[in-house]
């Protein structure tokens, strides 16, 4: 049996990359979000002051105020903030982090982060 000219056989192993790419891509798509809590503490101040997650993946971030007066978190380098929430309320949010790197994050109510309520985000 001749072998048939060469772009018979490419179309298949073109056909083959292609569903193997997206297949790779939905399982990927389909990952579970890495979870983070953080509990905005009486006093100024986050728990944990330091979150660490793999870059690449979707992080669903929580923030519960444990605390009397209204606070959020707010990521500026990655334009990612919760509402401010007052005590006993929760607030999510969900973002992805592509690059590695230590970026900073703060309370935005007035006094708040210069009173301490700071934090960071590594991203490994």
């Amino acid at each position: 049996m001749p072998i048939p000219p060469w772009p018979h056989r490419v179309r298949p192993l073109a056909l083959m990359l292609l569903m193997a790419a997206t297949l790779g891509g939905l399982a990927a798509a389909g990952q579970a979000p890495v979870e983070v809590s953080v509990t905005a503490q009486p006093g100024f101040r986050f728990e944990p002051e330091r979150i660490e997650v793999p870059a690449g993946t979707e992080v669903k971030l929580t923030l519960e105020n444990a605390a009397v007066m209204g606070h959020n978190l707010n990521i500026p380098a990655l334009d990612v903030a919760t509402p401010i929430i007052t005590g006993d309320e929760t607030s999510t949010v969900r973002f992805t982090v592509d690059e590695a790197g230590t970026y900073a994050f703060r309370c935005d109510v007035a006094g708040h982060a210069e009173a301490g309520m700071v934090g960071e985000l590594r991203v490994r």
